[in-house]
């Protein structure tokens, strides 16, 4: 396998980044936060719901359905 020790000054180094780019990477960071504290809250609250639901149900008395 060949040695990597020459590839130093081959490729040009990226460039720095831009103050647009920087906005941009911290914009999406947060928004990615807020997607994922958002994601997290509506699991909660969904469980939370179908346990209130399934407690409810088990609660309730048994209907009869209407004869016709």
């Amino acid at each position: 396998m060949a040695s990597r020790k020459g590839t130093d000054g081959l490729f040009r180094s990226p460039a720095p980044l831009t103050a647009m780019d920087r906005t941009t990477s911290e914009a999406r960071h947060i928004i990615d936060e807020q997607t994922a504290r958002r994601q997290e809250l509506t699991a909660k609250l969904r469980a939370e719901r179908m346990a209130r639901d399934a407690g409810a149900n088990a609660h309730a008395p048994a209907t009869k359905a209407p004869e016709t």
